[in-house]
């Protein structure tokens, strides 16, 4: 079996388990039986669990780019695409979201890509809002220091929404998710001239985001 098709597996049942159980309750045995190779043939490709979510942050950092629509291109339809969509990518991956503080403090390395790449993403986002302003979707008077705030507040509750949730107890749900996205929506809402475009689409939203896996219980452990 090829180098990356191989990566690819064991990366797809570490995001599984990850997902379903926490990082820290999955061992090397359970992901290399998920991923139907051997323990031997699973530490040739990934020393360590870190390299495995250092690998998963990638795949994550690299579909929260595509997630952006290019300038030219943006509507006023795509900014409640983009926030499902960046919603959706938090699904996918909220092993990370839900472990954000632990994942970070364990691993210099993914701390300076995480706050390197928190800086580019938050200048893009700066960029859109401006171009937003530029298309008369914005209310008049909206001030620059005043996007620059809810762009900080944005990214605070779409990174640390699952973890604050988790210390509370509470599994991580179609409902969790959804009074995330209103909770992003709602800062949003009262700078649009036209707040209904970000309301949630008429098809339910777990259903949109295809939320068909087991909820995320805090402290669980694999069994």
């Amino acid at each position: 079996m090829a180098t990356r098709e191989t990566q690819a597996k064991i990366t797809s049942a570490a995001l599984e388990l990850f997902n379903q159980f926490g990082s820290a309750s999955v061992s090397f045995d359970k992901i290399a039986s998920k991923a139907g190779i051997s323990k031997g043939n699973l530490h040739y490709h990934f020393s360590s669990k870190e390299q495995i979510v250092m690998a998963l942050w990638s795949q994550l950092d690299k579909q929260i780019n595509n997630v952006l629509y290019p300038l030219s291109d943006l509507k006023i339809s795509n900014i409640s695409d983009m926030l499902l969509g960046h919603f959706k990518l938090i699904w996918d991956y909220r092993f990370i979201y839900n472990e954000l503080n632990f994942i970070l403090a364990r691993d210099p390395d993914l701390q300076y890509r995480f706050a390197k790449e928190r800086r580019q993403r938050m200048t893009q986002s700066s960029v859109l809002l401006e171009v937003v302003a530029n298309q008369n979707l914005l209310q008049p008077g909206v001030t620059d220091c005043e996007l620059q705030r809810l762009v900080k507040s944005i990214w605070v509750i779409s990174d640390y929404w699952l973890s604050h949730m988790s210390a509370e107890g509470k599994e991580i749900s179609y409902d969790i998710m959804r009074e995330g996205y209103e909770l992003i929506a709602q800062l949003i809402r009262p700078f649009l001239i036209d707040p209904s475009i970000i309301d949630l689409p008429p098809i339910p939203f777990g259903a949109a985001l295809s939320f068909a896996e087991p909820p995320l219980i805090a402290g669980g452990a694999a069994g």
